[in-house]
Order: structure tokens, then sequence, then C-alpha cells
């Protein structure tokens, strides 16, 4: 979260600018403002904070609710697994990973799909479960974790 403000007698060049992390706990009705929750003591902020004080931060999201004795509410510990008798859409089929997201007017995920050809397509953000999600932002922190100690 950006922090514009400076106290008297504090060089505003020389001032953290960023504070956080935060974790999104509640998004507003017009989905420009969000309720923060820090994710080092817990604390909600008491008021809502607009998108343009905010930059995104991909981390594991497990950690923030193990620490803090948190049961979220929509990620899941497992993938659901289809039953196939359920299974009468023929068009189904299930996501093996994702390999990139954008965010173009709502946010997409380029998915390959577990089919025989390995077809890859965009697909909006709510047509993809949580759990994919959950392991794409996990291979990415991997990823970048690694790409740091080559360039050291």
């Amino acid at each position: 979260m950006q922090d514009p403000t400076a106290k008297t007698g504090e060089c505003p060049k020389l001032k953290k600018r960023w504070k956080g992390p935060f974790m999104v706990v509640e998004r507003s009705t017009g989905g420009l403002s969000y309720k923060l929750r820090h994710c080092e003591t817990g604390k909600e902020l008491r008021s809502h904070i607009h998108a343009n004080r905010l930059k995104t931060f991909n981390d594991d999201r497990d950690a923030f609710f193990t620490k803090h004795n948190i049961v979220p509410k929509s990620i899941l510990d497992s993938p659901p697994s289809p039953n196939k008798d359920d299974n009468t859409d023929g068009d189904w089929c299930p996501i093996k990973e994702i390999l990139n997201r954008k965010i173009q007017k709502k946010e997409m995920f380029l998915v390959r799909w577990d089919d025989r050809q390995g077809s890859t397509s965009w697909v909006p953000a709510e047509d993809v479960t949580d759990y994919a999600i959950q392991q794409y932002y996990k291979r990415k922190a991997v990823k970048k974790k690694k790409r740091g100690r080559r360039r050291q």
C-alpha cells in the first residue's frame, strides 16, 4: 500500500513509500476500494483503501493463514475430483496447469488443458478453480527464487 504522507521533520525524499504486505479481505460494491489485513500483525485496517494506492504482491497464502490461525473460505486443501457419473457436460476437461495471467477488463488465465492435444486457451478467473490458481502462484514464487539465486 502506498503511503504518501510524511511527518513534520521527515524528509519525504528518503521516506519509505510502500507499506505492507497486506492481504485483501473484502472488496467494496464498486470494486475500486478494498479492506486490507496486514500480513505480519494480522490486524485489519479501519478504512477501505482505493485500488490506486495498491500494488500486487504474490506470495504463499498458506503461510499467512497458518501464522494467524485463520480458516480460509475459498482456498481448498486438495483439488476437487470430478465424479465421472455426474459429468453430463461433454465439453468438460480438467486443467493440467496454468501457464500465464493477464488483466484486460478482467483477470484471465492461460490454461493448458489435460486432453490429448494439450490445447491452451485464455479463461476468465471465475471459471478457474482456486486450487489451480494457488498452484500457479506457488510455481511462480519458486521460479522467482531460483532466478534470484542465479544472478548473484
